[in-house]
């Protein structure tokens, strides 16, 4: 069962439903990515495909400022809710029922951290990418779990392995 790992909601648990479509985080890769993308204190995140929330709730929980949850799988937006309301409710938190791709084509708005947890299955990373670097802040920060493939490195993102999962890891790049 997922839980929070560190900070103010250290120990809550996650719903979640038995359902293949949902696939949270593995607590050690979740660790992993929020150690690696610290602080989080004052930051203002995008979750895309949210999810139950697990890395978002995790992000309030170590001091972000702001989180945007997009998610487009009704099941999961349920336990989504579900899960803010049991551990997080009284943070400022916004909800939307979108796919990612038009959310991130229309997005005005810029965000310091993105996290992303999309399906394994027809992710086309470079896509994603750019899309991502075009919603972050100047000194913004990413990461993208998936499963493992080959992308190629221009030198803007590093990798890290858990077994069949990788986690990009990236930023902005200065102009």
């Amino acid at each position: 069962m997922a839980t929070v790992i560190t900070g103010k909601y250290k120990g809550r648990k996650f719903f979640s439903a038995n359902n293949p479509k949902i696939r949270p985080t593995q607590g050690r890769v979740k660790k992993s990515m929020m150690e690696i993308l610290e602080p989080f204190k004052g930051r203002n995140v995008l979750d895309l495909y949210s999810g139950i929330g697990t890395l978002g709730i995790e992000a309030l929980s170590r001091g972000a400022l702001s989180v945007t949850f997009v998610e487009n799988y009704s099941l999961s937006l349920s336990y989504l809710k579900k899960n803010i309301n049991y551990i997080c409710s009284d943070e400022k938190i916004k909800i939307i029922q979108e796919d990612v791709t038009s959310f991130l084509s229309s997005c005005s708005n810029a965000y310091d951290i993105v996290l992303a947890d999309p399906p394994y299955k027809g992710l086309l990373f470079s896509k994603l990418h750019m899309q991502i670097k075009n919603v972050l802040t100047k000194e913004g920060k990413f990461c993208i779990e998936m499963k493992r493939q080959i992308i190629e490195n221009d030198g803007e993102i590093r990798i890290k392995y858990y077994g069949n999962t990788q986690v990009v890891f990236g930023w902005k790049t200065k102009k």
